[in-house]
């Protein structure tokens, strides 16, 4: 499908930190808006959440779920997540292309099937170096958030 130039595109930085002694995940979104491709835009808001049960290897997958939740939830139709843990990346990616997701019922499957309710979905690789503003957001998210249970996705 052909999208406008003037189409609002949504790009998500997002990172994920583990305190492993308290056994919490922080989660650090910064949210960009743009009128025309291949732009992050500009900065429209920054997220900081916490949770506790996430295993610590599923935390990157999960703020891009949640990522994909806040979108879906704002109502963005175009939308663009990006990370710096690149293999999960490519993974979603060569997932979502394939049109997979929706047989099994772990992570990966709720992020896919999620992104298969948008407009357009990328998921895009952002380095480490360029990712500091999503990643002091997770750290923040592990040391003063208020840590939630997310019992729909892991058991307690």
């Amino acid at each position: 499908m052909a999208v406008e130039a003037t189409t609002v595109r949504h790009t998500l930085m997002v990172d994920a930190s583990c305190d492993y002694r308290q056994r919490i995940v922080g989660v650090g979104i910064v949210v960009h808006e743009a009128r025309r491709p291949g732009r992050n835009g500009v900065v429209v808001d920054r997220l900081c959440e916490a949770y506790r049960g996430v295993p610590p290897g599923l935390a990157e997958m999960f703020a891009v779920l949640r990522a994909l939740e806040i979108s879906a939830e704002r109502g963005f139709r175009i939308v663009k997540v990006r990370s710096d843990y690149n293999h999960m990346r490519r993974q979603l990616k060569d997932a979502h292309e394939r049109g997979q997701g929706g047989d099994r019922d772990d992570l990966q499957d709720r992020v896919l099937r999620l992104a298969s309710q948008f407009e357009e979905v990328k998921f895009a690789y952002h380095p480490r170096r360029k990712n500091q503003n999503a990643h002091r957001l997770a750290r923040r998210g592990t040391r003063e958030a208020s840590p939630a249970a997310r019992s729909d996705l892991f058991a307690p």
